[in-house]
């Protein structure tokens, strides 16, 4: 049966975090904000944590803003995915999965809109399948969602999960029963209870040890 190599999408496949900071940086500048601000919206933010229309609520308090939320959470959604890009080593990270033989696909929290950063950055070419929460009802950590990402790459649920939230994507994997790499981002690992398999500084180096492991 085909295993499967199952990612994360924000902080793990695209840089979610340098593309909220140019978002921010021209959300201030365009209304003539204090750019000393970004750090409080970057912490407001939490990492993307925080739901969109609680976030923007908080914005349009602090800032005075006269856009409803609505409209905010509508705008952000809308440009975010352009600031993402195709970057090479994610894309030969990705290839070289494939061509040796494993299925790979997107799992991933968050609305329909994940799709168009899917397409953005171009991954949309190197997955065989994504999965989207918003779009399946049903979200990480659950098992379901691992399933449905599986089915949808024609692989069975055998493999590795790779991820940078501890709760949601390494253990959630492990819950799933796969193998799992845990992408740093120059973290420290906290967690007790439980702990990735391995893990990673960015993809290209998650694909080489997924390979190495496969051949050991």
């Amino acid at each position: 049966m085909t295993p499967v190599v199952l990612f994360d999408l924000d902080n793990t496949l695209i840089d979610r975090d340098g593309a909220f900071r140019h978002w921010a940086g021209g959300f201030l500048a365009d209304r003539d904000l204090d750019p000393t601000e970004l750090e409080w919206v970057r912490r407001e933010d939490d990492d993307g944590k925080a739901s969109r229309h609680v976030f923007f609520a908080a914005l349009r308090a602090r800032f005075g803003l006269s856009e409803s939320v609505e409209d905010l959470v509508g705008a952000y959604q809308e440009a975010i995915p352009t600031l993402h890009h195709p970057e090479r080593h994610v894309l030969a990270g990705l290839r070289a999965l494939r061509a040796a033989g494993w299925k790979t696909a997107v799992v991933t929290n968050g609305p329909a809109t994940q799709e168009s950063k899917i397409r953005s950055a171009g991954l949309d070419t190197v997955l065989d399948a994504w999965c989207i929460s918003g779009l399946v009802g049903v979200a990480k950590p659950e098992r379901a969602i691992f399933e449905e990402a599986a089915r949808r790459a024609g692989a069975t649920l055998q493999g590795w999960m790779v991820g940078d939230t501890a709760e949601i994507d390494i253990l959630g994997g492990i819950g799933a029963g796969l193998r799992t790499i845990w992408m740093a981002r120059d973290r420290p690992w906290t967690a007790r209870e439980y702990e990735p398999e391995l893990m990673a500084g960015d993809v290209a180096e998650a694909a080489r040890l997924i390979l190495e492991s496969d051949s050991a």
